[in-house]
């Protein structure tokens, strides 16, 4: 097989196929889109471009998208080193289609199947010895931009040299997280998933719960997707799950919970009715107007949600971590924990069943159900986070049969299935029957396994230095309040300032700023920055926002390179203790923005200052005067504009185009730990700008004269305004600049400050502050 994978072919231009080769295209591979006719393929195309959410990092790599058609163009297919399918799901017709292809493949060329569960022993017969060693099956999670798990299979005969390097092509430049499955019905994802699903509509009318009240005890309390149970069934779709569902039991007649497979009569009757969903916008959920009302079991019928209360749901949000809470509802003694229980129990119990039908290991089928449902633990790690021994000594008493490698081990005194050792993280490996050591990705930097070995140098509440190794020092963000979303806040200024000393006093030759939680920052500490309002200690406020600034303009400065590593939400101030650094190395999926105007503020921690200064860098070369660079940086702050990804995120000035940009966020500490190794060699601090160039008085009675226009028509009220005409101030440079007169980035950072302490005294501004904290979303005022 060639080991490049330069251009792909993806047959099939329907919402799969369409988006597949979007993420082809976001990773700058061309692919040709085949369908029936030319007609179909280019609408294909189109369509994938009018998707939300968005299958394209950026709309305009489309380009390297070619429509095509089987009658004009299958010689064509000579010219690509993968074939993907993605047709419908029928076995005859992609015997057809594999038939008709086979006599235009490249030597060497790879073809795959996107079937979610077809075998590949049915789509091999009668098929070529040649065409079975290249084929295999690789099962995308829809949409594939989003969705991280590969399932690759390999049939008998596939040629592991085709395996080997689908699969590293996945993960390095698709960014896929690639899990082995067997040949089996729906794989491992599907299977056991599908099985939680099915059996929460079960116990749902046994129990007399609604499904409002299940979403809300299956959903982020748990560590599960907010759409949790029902409303993942409408978005996925009712006949699509009942079709996964039908497939298991209809090839699966070993199984021992085949039953649970079969489509409940309620949910039948819903699908004779046409609600399939989200698609038809009726399904366990419909919304009319405003309203969402939920389905009555009974009744088949509509009505308004039920207010959820439940003990056990206020006992187990009071826990800080996923595991503590999934611990706490799992052994309440409320409605809520009963159903917890059963649900849980069952799953871990017909997932242990299935090794090792559907896989070997544990890791798979953790890493498929983290990948593929958004799990934040995989079945096996929930086990142990509710204690292995005493849940199975539980399950027991209760009459559950567990299986039998499972009570083997809990019989010979093991307390978990994960666990480390003096030499690192270890494993059970059912085979071996003993725990071995959990294979390392030398790409993958695991900061919770160095930590564990030893290498944490300093600590608080909500951030840690970590040596991870070749003389370069990360720090670490780990909210002890709000560990998903990260404020930044003075344990972590204070972690920041700490690094600022310690990197060159121990011989570091650099730093990482970046971690492995659910999202880089989602900004300042909202909460505090209200308290000191509140308390009119404006002194608090404006020392706040100095600090800030002068431990990012050190780090900045320093004599050693520093990089960040973004990811996932990266507003207000969790931008602005990244975007000082030397190099930004993103994660693909960052979704960056100083949002600052939506709690009546500004940027206060040099926001301003690094969106001028990456503008300034694209705009100097088409030396187009001041006005334009205040303007765009304008645009993009004053309305608070935030990015769907990371080549967004450089359009909007966010990141600059030296910044690098990878697809695989298991990758993205160890990428950014490279930079750092790359720039130390002779390495030259930058010198601070003394040469910003803004247009003063005249550029802001422009944006002034605009605001006035806004008010006017409208879109916009005086508190709008006035926040406007405060950015506009620090943007043009108060009554220091002009157009003859340049300023440094101290002006720009002093007048920053002053505006952040103005509009924090603005009455209208904190009632914003409160009501986000509140409600979760910005007050317009």
């Amino acid at each position: 097989m060639a080991q490049k994978i330069e251009k792909v072919a993806v047959l099939g231009a329907g919402v799969m196929g369409a988006q597949l080769a979007a993420h082809f295209s976001n990773a700058g591979i061309p692919s040709l889109l085949f369908d029936i006719s030319q007609e179909i393929s280019e609408k294909g195309k189109a369509a994938a471009l009018a998707l939300k959410p968005a299958p394209f990092y950026n709309p305009r790599t489309a380009n390297l998208i070619e429509p095509c058609n089987y009658d004009d163009h299958v010689s064509r297919l000579g010219e690509v080193d993968w074939v993907v399918e993605a047709v419908i799901e029928r076995l005859d017709i992609k015997q057809l289609l594999f038939n008709r292809i086979a006599p235009h493949l490249k030597d060497g060329a790879a073809v795959s199947s996107n079937t979610s569960g077809i075998s590949i022993e049915k789509m091999m017969d009668g098929m070529a010895d040649d065409f079975q060693k290249r084929f295999l099956v690789t099962h995308f999670f829809n949409p594939p931009r989003y969705m991280r798990l590969l399932e690759l299979v390999a049939g008998e005969k596939t040629d592991s040299a085709h395996v080997a390097t689908l699969a590293s092509f996945c993960e390095d430049v698709l960014g896929k997280g690639v899990v082995t499955a067997k040949d089996t019905p729906n794989f491992i994802a599907n299977r056991i998933g599908t099985f939680g699903m099915m059996l929460c509509m079960k116990l749902t009318p046994e129990m007399n719960l609604t499904v409002e009240e299940v979403d809300k005890l299956t959903g982020t309390l748990v560590g599960r997707p907010k759409s949790a149970t029902y409303r993942t069934a409408d978005v996925v779709g009712l006949d699509t799950l009942a079709h996964v569902a039908r497939n298991t039991y209809e090839f699966c007649p070993n199984d021992e919970q085949r039953d649970m497979f079969k489509v409940p009569d309620f949910l039948a009757q819903m699908l004779e009715k046409g609600m399939t969903g989200q698609k038809v916008r009726q399904g366990f959920y419909q919304k009319i107007d405003k309203d969402i009302l939920s389905i009555n079991f009974s009744t088949l019928e509509h009505g308004p949600q039920k207010k959820v209360r439940f003990d056990g749901f206020r006992v187990a949000k009071s826990f800080h971590t996923t595991a503590e809470r999934i611990k706490a509802l799992a052994f309440s003694d409320d409605a809520a924990g009963k159903f917890f229980w059963e649900l849980l129990a069952g799953t871990l119990i017909y997932t242990a069943n299935r090794l090792p039908e559907i896989s070997d290991d544990i890791i798979s089928v953790d890493n498929a159900m983290k990948w593929g449902f958004g799990w934040e633990m995989g079945p096996f790690e929930t086990w142990d986070a509710i204690g292995l021994q005493a849940s199975v000594k539980r399950m027991e008493r209760e009459g559950k049969k567990v299986p039998a490698w499972v009570t083997d081990l809990v019989k010979s005194g093991a307390q978990h299935f994960y666990g480390y050792s003096d030499s690192g993280p270890v494993y059970y490996d059912l085979s071996a029957k003993k725990d071995v050591p959990y294979p390392q990705d030398e790409k993958s930097t695991d900061l919770l396994s160095l930590k564990k070995a030893g290498k944490e140098v300093k600590r608080n509440w909500c951030a840690s230095l970590v040596d991870i190794g070749d003389g370069v020092l990360n720090l670490e963000f780990h909210s002890a309040l709000q560990s998903v979303m990260n404020p930044i806040d003075a344990s972590i200024i204070d972690m920041l300032e700490t690094a600022l000393e310690l990197v060159p006093r121990e011989g570091f030759k650099g730093l990482v700023i970046g971690h492995q939680g659910q999202n880089f920052s989602a900004g300042a500490n909202l909460a505090l920055i209200l308290q000191l309002c509140q308390d009119k200690n404006w002194q608090g406020v404006e020392a706040i926002s100095k600090t800030f600034q002068d431990v990012t303009q050190a780090l900045k400065f320093a004599p050693y390179p520093v990089v960040a590593a973004p990811f996932g939400l990266c507003l207000g101030g969790g931008y602005e203790s990244a975007a000082f650094a030397d190099q930004v190395v993103a994660s693909a999926e960052l979704y960056c923005g100083l949002v600052e105007v939506g709690v009546g503020l500004i940027p206060g921690a040099g926001g301003n200052l690094r969106v001028l200064l990456n503008n300034l860098a694209t705009l100097e070369k088409v030396r187009s005067g001041p006005f334009p660079l205040v303007q765009k940086t304008f645009e993009t702050i004053g309305f608070g504009k935030v990015s769907s990804s990371a080549k967004e995120a450089v359009r909007l000035g966010y990141l600059r185009k030296s910044d690098r940009i990878v697809l695989n966020s298991q990758h993205l500490l160890s990428e950014a730990k490279q930079a750092v190794l790359a720039l130390s060699a002779n390495y030259q601090p930058p010198v601070m700008r003394k040469d910003i160039v803004l247009p003063g008085e005249g550029g802001r009675l422009a944006i002034d004269a605009s605001l006035d226009d806004f008010v006017k028509a409208g879109k916009i009220s005086a508190h709008d305004r006035l926040i406007g005409a405060a950015l506009a101030r620090v943007l043009t440079g108060g009554d220091i600049a002009s157009p003859t007169r340049p300023v440094d980035e101290q002006t720009v950072l002093n007048l920053e400050r002053e505006a952040f302490v103005s509009l924090c005294g603005e009455k209208l501004s904190q009632d914003r502050m409160q009501h986000m904290l509140k409600k979760g979303k910005p007050l317009r005022n």
